[in-house]
């Protein structure tokens, strides 16, 4: 079974919100927050959670993200539950498709040109988690009492701290702390970073934009997710948390919790 619960915020200086969320079926184009915790039996189809920061200007980067995850959504449907490495390509070959189509909405409205988007797709197949990474939006996995980041931001400033020459807290306040080296939409050879990870009973997934992991740090989350009533009251947290410290940007998260048996969360 896989628990899930969604949020969107625009944050405190942002006029719109450019980010947005994929909950299997469901996306943010209407609804701030998912109306109510879910809960999904493991399905042999797979199931589909995934955060988008769209890029370029409110309208442009509110569509660019949405464009994202309705094209994910769409791509990632299957007419005969799929083998693991079929899942995988499919993935992968969602996210080619939703940067096409990105570049050719901008190619046809010249107004929106240089929009684009991240996108952290974190995609469940019985017990196996498959993320397949664009940009700078993250996946953190919460087993026990440990959070551990599963992705690599594609970004200019992580490439110097992974060289050694600057170090993690520096590039915390680097001023180019938010260019980021790949973005569905104006990447024509897009390389979509893939990883693979088994499930464990009542691991939690964390997927979010920068605007939360930008300004909490990872204990925090960690803390949140394991004091926290329910999944709903973790996002909480974390969302209000961000906004206290400022809310720069816009924050997403899309937190879920596998499970094999029922359990308090």
């Amino acid at each position: 079974m896989l628990r899930v619960f969604a949020q969107t915020d625009v944050g405190k200086i942002r006029e719109g919100n450019e980010d947005n969320f994929l909950v299997v079926n469901t996306t943010s184009e209407h609804q701030d927050m998912l109306p109510q915790i879910l809960e999904f039996p493991s399905s042999k189809d797979g199931l589909i959670l995934m955060v988008s920061d769209g890029m370029g200007g409110a309208a442009a980067g509110e569509v660019a993200s949405l464009l994202a995850v309705q094209t994910t959504m769409q791509e990632m449907q299957f007419e005969i539950p799929p083998m693991l490495k079929e899942f995988e390509d499919r993935l992968n070959e969602a996210l080619h498709s939703a940067n096409q189509e990105i570049a050719a909405y901008a190619d046809q409205n010249p107004r929106m040109y240089g929009m684009g988007a991240t996108a952290t797709v974190a995609g469940f197949l019985e017990n196996q988690l498959i993320i397949g990474q664009v940009g700078d939006s993250r996946a953190y996995r919460i087993r026990e009492n440990d959070i551990q980041l599963l992705t690599r931001d594609q970004s200019f400033v992580n490439q110097l701290v992974e060289a050694g020459k600057i170090s993690e807290e520096e590039a915390e306040t680097h001023p180019r702390r938010n260019v980021i080296l790949q973005a569905l939409g104006n990447q024509p050879n897009l390389k979509v970073a893939i990883s693979k990870y088994e499930l464990e009973n009542d691991d939690f997934i964390l997927v979010c934009s920068d605007g939360l992991s930008g300004i909490v740090k990872k204990d925090e989350m960690l803390d949140a997710v394991c004091t926290s009533e329910n999944l709903a009251a973790a996002c909480n947290t974390l969302i209000d948390l961000a906004n206290l410290r400022g809310g720069h940007d816009n924050i997403t998260i899309v937190l879920a919790q596998f499970f094999e048996t029922e359990h308090k969360k």
